[in-house]
């Protein structure tokens, strides 16, 4: 018999299809990075049956993820576990739920008749609920942290004076205490890059335990984000001409090549650095055009702020004639590929200018399908691109490095050609998904072995 594993990622919006990413900061890449491993492990020999357990949403604003059980494929699916109120409610605010979880999660154990294998958990409340049934079950734990409560406590600004005020929002204490015990319980902790384990993880309790820690890099599907074809699909025809519309609506000079941005309104990810930097360079601006996908029509209050912020930005460069916000939010499964792939087609660059990454999963896929990158040094892009190699990386803090760095990729046509032929053979080689899936199949094998010991 194979192994029943059993992944955990119990907040966000989750479904296994027309992911909504992007809709809020609980819906990011940590959504597909589960998805797709799901998928991939799923066709190893070696997995029996692989669940997803998250939490079941019955809100009309949020349709598609009340059903409690969706197939993913023959061995694969989605578990959705009652927790807390049935509307939609953000990460913050689940801790006081974390019990239900676990109380239903067990009901479900005894009715399907069988334990688990393995319990793998994936950020911080996952953390704790597979820590508790770990213990529970006597079964191990395998925890991957995606981001972490210490970090942010860091990029806020936490201190004693204003600890309190920030606990009752984000609930550091319970978080904190969380992720030690994931830590302190968890056979093997994966981390994207080594960069990531050593930011991620430094202000934690680790000691001994640092031969836990294994350095295993999410994927791309490689079916779906390729370079451009001859033919392609209806879905993609409709990105290509929806690209264009923007593009000719929108700017001035659409002749122009572009660079581009998919990224959620985070200030984190600075897209107003990077509308800085292009809005203080009149050379960029004579030879690109920035066109921007964000979720622009969001009610939050802190997207909104961020919306102020590139306002007065644009307006105070006068940037109205070069760069494009259409507040469209791409569909992940077809859309997300094609805009790539139009990308590639028109010559165009993608950017991160985050301030910091742990990973970048978008650097792969844009890369994927041959687009180069200009992504910041901050963190795991630095492991991913060699710099003026495979895509240049790019100090998100010094304006003028993001404008000269953007300028030699549209000005060189040779060294875009070989950035864009290098990412393509860099991901294939590196960073598909049965890599990862072959990656962590092998921890699960470790850990079930040392616990049969």
């Amino acid at each position: 018999m194979g192994l029943y594993v059993q992944i955990h990622s119990m907040h966000g919006l989750f479904r296994s299809v027309n992911l909504e990413l992007g809709r809020d900061e609980d819906t990011g890449g940590q959504i597909v990075y589960v998805l797709e491993l799901v998928k991939a492990l799923s066709k190893k020999k070696e997995i029996d049956e692989i669940e997803i357990f998250t939490r079941r949403i019955q809100d009309e604003h949020y349709p598609g993820y009340s059903d409690e059980i969706e197939e993913i494929s023959e061995k694969a699916r989605i578990v959705r576990i009652e927790c807390g109120p049935k509307k939609y409610i953000k990460k913050v605010r689940l801790w006081p739920h974390l019990g239900t979880f676990i109380k239903n999660v067990k009901k479900y154990i005894a009715k399907k008749g069988r334990i688990p294998d393995i319990f793998h958990s994936n950020y911080a409340d996952s953390g704790l609920v597979c820590a508790k049934l770990s213990k529970y079950y006597k079964r191990p734990q395998i925890h991957t942290g995606h981001s972490l409560g210490i970090p942010k406590m860091k990029r806020l600004g936490v201190n004693k004076s204003n600890i309190d005020r920030y606990d009752k929002i984000y609930h550091f204490s319970k978080r904190l205490k969380a992720e030690q015990e994931s830590i302190d319980n968890s056979s093997i902790i994966i981390g994207s890059t080594t960069e990531e384990i050593k930011q991620q993880y430094s202000g934690y309790k680790i000691k001994k335990q640092v031969s836990k820690f294994r350095n295993i890099p999410p994927g791309v599907d490689l079916n779906r984000f390729h370079t451009p074809r001859k033919t392609y699909s209806e879905e993609e025809g409709y990105v290509y001409n929806l690209m264009k519309n923007v593009i000719n609506q929108d700017l001035k000079h659409p002749e122009r090549r572009i660079f581009s941005v998919l990224t959620r309104l985070d200030k984190r990810k600075n897209l107003h650095g990077l509308l800085k930097a292009f809005g203080d360079d009149k050379a960029l601006q004579s030879m690109a055009n920035l066109v921007v996908f964000a979720n622009t029509l969001s009610a939050d209050k802190g997207i909104q702020r961020t919306i102020d912020t590139i306002n007065r930005i644009i307006r105070k460069t006068n940037l109205y004639d070069n760069i494009a916000l259409p507040g469209i939010s791409l569909d992940y499964s077809q859309q997300v590929p094609a805009y790539y792939r139009f990308l590639a087609k028109n010559r165009g660059v993608f950017v991160n200018p985050a301030f910091i990454e742990p990973f970048g999963l978008t650097i792969l896929e844009a890369g994927a399908c041959g687009v180069p990158v200009a992504a910041t040094k901050y963190g795991g892009p630095s492991e991913i691109i060699e710099d003026g190699v495979n895509g240049v990386l790019i100090d998100v803090k010094d304006k003028k490095d993001i404008a000269k760095k953007l300028k030699k990729m549209f000005r060189h046509d040779e060294f875009y050609n070989e950035l864009s032929k290098n990412a393509v053979l860099n991901v294939k080689k590196n960073y598909s998904w049965d890599t990862t899936a072959t990656k962590y199949l092998n921890a699960f094998k470790e850990i079930v072995r040392d616990n049969v010991r």
